[in-house]
């Protein structure tokens, strides 16, 4: 397998890094602060307009072109900086869907606004009784002549007070079995009948929980078929695993801190020089499949069981490196505004990498998506 750029991918490498390197230490504080004002991770509306206003978001989608490994380069070059991709990856995930599934009218009208950053999206598929198990949901779209009427509640849905469009999974025949009879739907966020609580987590965010009470939502928002959602969105959140889950903040984090000891050897146990080493290796495992899952996407491949894998070695290994750089550092690594800024920095990933094995998908359905999609196992029970 060649990871090597072309030269095109090498000159946008070189614009995207250009663009980072625009991005000094007051700008960089001052997005940290509109976060914690909107009560959102790694998501501002401004910063993703900025990014829209490149033509970085949809690479790859119909009169858009660019490579699988293009886009990869933005993600990584981006989330290596620190900087807020929430925005790019959420309304891309939808974006996403519209272009391959449709219907036409539909994605007529949101891909533009999808490409421009000037509409925001969230994602709600979580429900209070129905987490990690998504097949279980219970929130309902009924049939009432050009509309479909939705009741019933969601949770997790980041960023959702910030959005003008939800797009939710819904059951719209009660009478099938569990990954029968879904469907993806726009919800228009300001409609009648939907309503956003905050829901505060210790990552320093908030979640929400959406109420939909009686939501008229016209037929012709449901994304691809009607009770086709589970194939619709399970695509979708296959591109979403393909994403790194905590390694390139591990691999920021690790850099910081190994500039933190260069010279300072003598000031690191023997053992604790040998974790650093590997650490360092276990995140290039972690690279290598991402980069093997934008391999896959250059040949047309969609990933499933690779996301899958990507995304638990992802995850796990940034909540190991968070909890081992706070014993390394000490007491300190408890305050977020405490003097020492790496300190705060660890203290910060400590929080938030403990949402990173649910988010997506917990390590544990990631383990049997493996299992059964890569190693033809049969479900659990």
């Amino acid at each position: 397998m060649n990871f090597g750029l072309s030269d095109q991918e090498r000159s946008f490498r070189d614009d995207v890094r250009a663009f980072v390197d625009e991005v000094g230490a007051a700008d960089m504080a001052a997005l940290r602060a509109q976060m914690r004002e909107l009560e959102v991770e790694r998501y501002t509306p401004a910063f993703h307009r900025r990014i829209a206003e490149r033509g970085w978001v949809g690479l790859g989608w119909p009169g858009r072109p660019a490579t699988v490994t293009e886009r990869f380069i933005l993600h990584e070059e981006l989330d290596s900086a620190s900087l807020p991709t929430y925005g790019l990856e959420i309304n891309e995930a939808i974006g996403w869907m519209l272009v391959r599934h449709g219907p036409t009218e539909l994605a007529a009208t949101h891909v533009p606004r999808i490409v421009d950053g000037s509409w925001a999206y969230a994602g709600a598929y979580s429900e209070p009784e129905a987490g990690s198990d998504l097949l279980a949901l219970t929130t309902r779209a009924v049939r009432e002549g050009e509309n479909y009427r939705v009741n019933g509640s969601k949770l997790w849905t980041s960023s959702a007070h910030l959005a003008d469009w939800i797009f939710a999974l819904v059951r719209t025949d009660p009478s099938a079995d569990r990954g029968r009879g879904l469907s993806v739907v726009l919800i228009d966020a300001k409609a009648s009948g939907v309503e956003i609580r905050p829901v505060r987590v210790m990552g320093g965010w908030r979640v929400n929980a959406i109420f939909f009470d009686d939501v008229l939502v016209p037929a012709g928002n449901i994304v691809g078929e009607p009770d086709d959602g589970w194939r619709v969105l399970a695509e979708a959140l296959n591109v979403e695993r393909a994403m790194s889950f905590g390694g390139r903040e591990g691999r920021l984090l690790m850099a910081r801190l190994m500039r933190r000891f260069a010279g300072r050897a003598e000031d690191l146990t023997q053992s604790e020089l040998e974790q650093v080493g590997r650490f360092v290796m276990e995140l290039e495992v972690e690279r290598l499949l991402n980069l093997r899952i934008a391999a896959m996407g250059e040949r047309g491949d969609v990933p499933s069981a690779e996301a899958s894998i990507n995304k638990v070695v992802g995850s796990e290994l940034a909540q190991r490196i968070a909890q081992w750089a706070a014993d390394l550092l000490g007491p300190e690594t408890q305050y977020a505004d405490g003097e020492d800024p790496l300190a705060a920095a660890v203290e910060e990933m400590v929080r938030v990498s403990t949402v990173y094995t649910v988010i997506g998908g917990t390590s544990e359905v990631q383990r049997n998506v493996i299992a059964q999609r890569g190693l033809g196992l049969p479900r659990a029970e």
